[in-house]
């Protein structure tokens, strides 16, 4: 598996596909194993896809003082968006939209667009609440129930409903290691204190925000005033969708690889 260095950073990717770079930046306390077989999908679409596994989850580097930085995971994701053919998008759900967003506010010329998936840039008292409580999670609960209580939230109710097996197999292999948790920790820390407002001024790559109907963890309001503020911006809802955008809804993927095929 590719492997990038940074200073004293080592960040892990998977690489699959050739044409145009696409870096998939997974969301709280997730790797590339969130992603299943999207990076095959977007390979067979025409593009060379890199998923991130995030420093502080093996096998990247541990994090420093074991403290989460959007800044330098931002710096880290362009560092792998820099080894893939141009032009590179780079795709971020839920916290990695928020990582993705702090790439495109540095004006890189390592990656051209971006997408956020279920992501808002806006902090509130209800978000904050929201990251406290996967603080807890994490910190408080055993590892071995982690996927029980989290999964009636990353899905929507349509397809918790109509695709109950894949849920159930989601929520059997969720077993968070000790190193694991302490990094979902560590995020969901760094997550309370992240306000990207000023961050959306300043991007000016095409941006792609999708949300999800059905979403309880990221509302689709605060997608569509995370749009509001970057300029240019396109939003759309998926109406039967939850948290989980590109595992719930094919045309949500087919509208990101629209969006990414476009000039």
């Amino acid at each position: 598996m590719p492997i990038v260095t940074r200073h004293d950073r080592t960040i892990h990717h998977s690489r699959e596909g050739d044409g145009p770079g696409v870096v998939l930046v997974p969301g709280l306390g997730s790797g590339a194993r969130l992603f299943g077989t999207l990076p095959r999908r977007f390979a067979r679409a025409g593009f060379t896809c890199a998923a991130i596994d995030p420093v502080g989850l093996q096998p990247s580097s541990p994090l420093a003082g074991g403290l989460y930085d959007f800044v330098q995971a931002a710096h880290d994701v362009l560092a792998v968006a820099a080894t893939l053919p141009q032009p590179v998008a780079l795709v971020g759900t839920s916290l990695g939209g928020k990582v993705a967003l702090t790439c495109a506010a540095t004006q890189s010329p390592h990656a051209q667009k971006l997408v956020m998936l279920c992501s808002s840039a806006l902090q509130t008292p209800r978000s904050r609440r929201v990251y406290r409580w996967f603080e807890l999670l994490c910190s408080e609960i055993e590892g071995r129930w982690l996927g029980e209580l989290t999964a009636p939230f990353l899905f929507g109710e349509t397809f918790l409903n109509q695709r109950s097996a894949v849920v159930d197999d989601i929520v059997r292999s969720t077993k968070p290691s000790e190193e694991g948790r302490a990094f979902m920790r560590a995020q969901a820390r760094a997550l309370q204190s992240f306000d990207g407002e000023a961050l959306c001024a300043r991007v000016t790559w095409p941006t792609l925000c999708l949300a999800g109907g059905e979403d309880l963890l990221t509302l689709p309001r605060e997608v569509a005033a995370t749009a509001a503020r970057i300029p240019g911006a396109v939003h759309e809802c998926f109406a039967d969708a939850g948290h989980s955008l590109l595992l719930e809804s094919a045309a949500a993927f087919d509208r990101v690889v629209a969006f990414l095929r476009a000039t």
